[in-house]
């Protein structure tokens, strides 16, 4: 016994893999019906229409009712009309997806990038650093309470550093300090890597004063690495942040820090009935050691 007429008409078949049929029973057909099925005209497809164009089997209504009914261009077409030139639509469709994919992954570096720039900065340098083993060479000479590092360019954080923080924290009886500053303190035709390694590591306590501008430089994130160098190799905490401005709102690190070691991250206020409190906190981060 043996299949010779098969009626698969009207059924809403969208496709028919190669696989749907054992070899021996299409090819003993006598008769095949297949008109007025939706077929999807793709690669999986593609041996019908090579099995169409060479078989002995009749299949009634093949070029008018044995259609396509997508995509694109194939809409309406003629099954048999198909070669494996075909499957060029499938790769236009992965080329689509893999283009958008890049595209949408450009875009989300691009705002991860602006937003939380400076902490896949640091984790980069914090584990660059673990990685290589790099480790600082330990000096027995603290000159300094504190460094102080900040825009020198900028006029109004030249002159706030100078008239306030200097004032307060130097000139003061009742408990001074000795700052380390780059305009008075480091030795003029030394490389400024020299001078900021040195100003670092012959001061007790690093003082940042952060601007919006400031955070941008390559001389800011040098200090910072520097001075976060210490932390892995001494095991102290030698960082204290001033915030002038607003920045950094979404750090990550930032608010870890606010957290952990809340005593080091001072925003300096706006009101002046609070500037007093403020220094008060930033003499008592200076005289504290962090050891971790």
């Amino acid at each position: 016994f043996q299949l010779r007429y098969l009626d698969l008409g009207f059924n809403k078949i969208r496709t028919i893999r190669n696989s749907s049929f054992p070899e021996n029973v299409i090819n003993s057909l006598d008769k095949l019906l297949l008109n007025g099925n939706p077929f999807k005209c793709n690669c999986d497809i593609v041996w019908l229409a090579w099995w169409m164009n060479r078989t002995n089997v009749a299949i009634p209504r093949l070029a008018t009712d044995v259609t396509c009914a997508g995509p694109g261009a194939w809409k309406g077409k003629g099954v048999v009309l198909l070669d494996l030139d075909t499957c060029e639509l499938d790769y236009s469709q992965i080329l689509y997806c893999v283009s958008a994919s890049i595209i949408l992954s450009l875009m989300t570096l691009t705002v991860i990038g602006h937003q939380y720039f400076w902490d896949v900065w640091y984790i980069y340098h914090f584990c660059t650093a673990k990685l290589k083993g790099y480790k600082r060479l330990f000096s027995s000479k603290v000159l300094y309470d504190a460094f102080i590092t900040y825009d020198t360019k900028d006029g109004a954080v030249n002159e706030w550093v100078l008239k306030e923080l200097v004032e307060k924290l130097e000139n003061e009886q009742e408990k001074q300090f000795n700052l380390c500053l780059e305009e008075r303190d480091w030795l003029p035709g030394q490389p400024v890597l020299d001078n900021l390694s040195e100003s670092i590591e012959m001061s007790r306590k690093t003082v940042f004063v952060l601007t919006n501008r400031y955070i941008a430089c390559g001389n800011f994130r040098t200090a910072f690495y520097l001075a976060h160098q210490r932390l892995m190799d001494e095991k102290v905490d030698v960082i204290i942040l001033i915030f002038l401005e607003k920045v950094l709102q979404k750090s990550k690190y930032l608010r870890l820090r606010k957290r952990l070691c809340s005593r080091s991250v001072l925003e300096w206020p706006t009101s002046p009935q609070s500037q007093h409190y403020f220094w008060h906190c930033l003499k008592n981060a200076l005289a504290v050691n962090n050891d971790v």
